[in-house]
Order: C-alpha cells, then sequence, then structure tokens
C-alpha cells in the first residue's frame, strides 16, 4: 500500500514557537484566572529546542521547573496528579511520565521508535501513543507503568493519534488503510474497527465531546480545511466552519461542550464556534501568530501562545476574547485539570 504521509496540520503547531520561545518574563495587569498551567519554555539559557516542562498559577505566578529534559508538549492525566509528555533528550521521541511536582520521572517507552502523539485512559491507568516500530505507524497502550505494552490496530497501513472516549471504553484514531486518512473507532482493546468517515477526502483529528455522544474533526471534503462534527457512530455528519482557510488545526471542545476552539494557520489566530456551527468568531484578531488554545477547567478563560511581543508568550483571554493578559514566556500551554 502506497501510504500517505502524516497530515501537515499535525506538524505545524509546535513548531511555530520552537524557536521563539526564549525571553524575559512580562505579566500585564488583570483579572487573575484561577488554577494552574503547564508549559513549554526554554527559559534557563538553553537554545530554543532544548526545552522543559514547567508549571504556573494561572496567573502567572509560581512558575516551577518540572523536567530537566527536552521535551513536547505537557499531557495532564484527568486527576490531575501526573503530567505525560513526549521526550527526547537524545533525539529520540519517548514517552514519558512524572507526578505534577517533577517527581518520579519515568521514560516508559524506551525503545528506538518514534513513540509519539500520547493520550491518557480517562481513569488514568493506561497511555495510548502512536509508533513507528513495527514499520509503520500503529496506535499502542500499555499500563501507566510502561508495563502491558499492546499494539492495538495490527495493520500495514498508518494509524496515528489516538483519542479516548469520556468514558474510556473507545479509542478514536485516523487511519490511511483505506487509501487516504480517514476517522476510525475501536474498543479499547483494539478490537471492532469501524470507519466513521467512509469519505473520498481526508478527514483527521478526532476528538470526542465531552459527554461521548459526538466527535468533531477535520475533513478536507469541500477542498478546504473545515470542522465538522458527527454523532459517535458516524451518523449526522455537520460541517461547523466555512473559513477556505489553508490549514485549522485540532479541534478543541469547551468543559461543557457548547463551544469548539481552534487555531486557523493561514491567519494565526485562535477562533471559537459553537457546537452548532453557529457563532464563529475569532478571538484574538492580531497580526501576530496565536496559536495552542487551552481551555481552562471551567470553561471561563482559554490560554493560547502568541509572538505578539517578539519572542514565544503565553496568554491567558476570556472566552469571548476579552481581558487579555500575558502570563510568561512560553509555549503549548495544559491547564491542570480540577481533582474529580
Amino acid at each position: 500500500m502506497n501510504t500517505p504521509s502524516v497530515p501537515r496540520r499535525l506538524l505545524i503547531g509546535l513548531s511555530l514557537f520552537l524557536l521563539a520561545a526564549c525571553g524575559s518574563d512580562t505579566t500585564a495587569p488583570g483579572p487573575a484566572a484561577a488554577g494552574q498551567i503547564a508549559f513549554l519554555s526554554s527559559r534557563d539559557g538553553t537554545t530554543s529546542v532544548n526545552t522543559g516542562i514547567y508549571l504556573m498559577n494561572a496567573d502567572g505566578t509560581g512558575v516551577t521547573r518540572l523536567s530537566n529534559i527536552t521535551a513536547g508538549g505537557p499531557v495532564w492525566s484527568r486527576d490531575g496528579t501526573r503530567i505525560a509528555f513526549e521526550g527526547f533528550p537524545d533525539g529520540n521521541d519517548e514517552v514519558y511520565v512524572m507526578n505534577a511536582d517533577g517527581s518520579n520521572l519515568r521514560n516508559l517507552t524506551n525503545n528506538p521508535a518514534q513513540d509519539l502523539r500520547l493520550a491518557w485512559s480517562p481513569d488514568g491507568s493506561k497511555i495510548a501513543f502512536d509508533t513507528d516500530r513495527d514499520g509503520n505507524q500503529e496506535v499502542y497502550v500499555m499500563n501507566v507503568d510502561g508495563t502491558g505494552l499492546v499494539n492495538l490496530t495490527h495493520n500495514p497501513a498508518s494509524d496515528v493519534s489516538p483519542a479516548w472516549s469520556p468514558d474510556g471504553t473507545r479509542i478514536a484514531f485516523f487511519s490511511a488503510r483505506d487509501g487516504n486518512w480517514q476517522v476510525y473507532v475501536m474498543n479499547a482493546d483494539g478490537s471492532g474497527p469501524v470507519n466513521l468517515t467512509n469519505s473520498a477526502a481526508e478527514d483527521v483529528n478526532p476528538a470526542w465531546s465531552p459527554d461521548g455522544t459526538k466527535v468533531a474533526f477535520m475533513s478536507y471534503r469541500d477542498g478546504s480545511d473545515e470542522i465538522y462534527v458527527m454523532n459517535a457512530d458516524g451518523s449526522g455528519v455537520k460541517q461547523l466552519t466555512n473559513n477556505t482557510a489553508a490549514y485549522i488545526g485540532i479541534p478543541i471542545w469547551s468543559p461543557d461542550g457548547s463551544k469548539i476552539a481552534f487555531e486557523r494557520y493561514d491567519r494565526e489566530e485562535i477562533y471559537v464556534v459553537n457546537a452548532d456551527g453557529s457563532g464563529l468568531r475569532n478571538l484574538t484578531n492580531n497580526p501576530a501568530r496565536d496559536v495552542l488554545p487551552a481551555w481552562s477547567p471551567d470553561g471561563a478563560n482559554i490560554a493560547f501562545a502568541s509572538d505578539r511581543d517578539g519572542n514565544g508568550e503565553i496568554y491567558v483571554m476570556n472566552a469571548d476574547g476579552s481581558g487579555l493578559r500575558n502570563l510568561t514566556n512560553g509555549f503549548a500551554p495544559a491547564w491542570r485539570p480540577r481533582s474529580p
């Protein structure tokens, strides 16, 4: 099979800031958001491609370095007690996990293959990821201590970007097994894979709604990247955006499932749209690069990365785009979830 390459939209996000993540901290006054945010930064005098994971309060105070190895974006466990990330201190992508205070750092994969695009199970007991250790990208799952590694997809085509359903029973992913990228879902043990999109176009980046009844995804079926939403069984497909944009980022549901935030790469802005497709709005509207939106757990705020001050900085704004505040230098913000 002549497998398509991984879509460019998966490769753009963090690279926008890898060369611009250093700089001094400047915090603008304004109402403070609640909670904590993990993020990437190279503030400790290293090069911009040698980034560590940091933690700060949502008002920009209390910055603490958590990891001392070159890392990709932090991914919180649902209970907010642990952080997983792609680490590549020697240039090889591995899956790491650590406690929320940076202790008990462990390399879970320890394999010469590229281990990428990780996702926590909702109960925090497992981590899914995709890897090329079998010669092509496959979706694997392992226990949170690295044991019990299982290949879930077992297909000669590429299968990438796993996303757990909120109840932990299913995993969505996208696959090239039908000759072009399509959104699939399978049971959490790898059984019962089903093509949800069945389109002649490229369909990628599935994202479950918080209640698990719908899946948002990106599709090129109208000639440009757009956000669509469908029922969890693939029925009821609805187009939410009509931007004729070159590239749109991964759809990110608000905690209450009423809105979807995304980044638009042709304008490098943060947008939000209601889950029914109404109310499309550009929240940032700035000539700088504004990317990587992340909702606060209560849905009241959105953090994002921007180079509007000449280097990579983390900003936070209200969910309607008002109340913009510069928190610190860095990128790839990830809000710490509320404890269950």
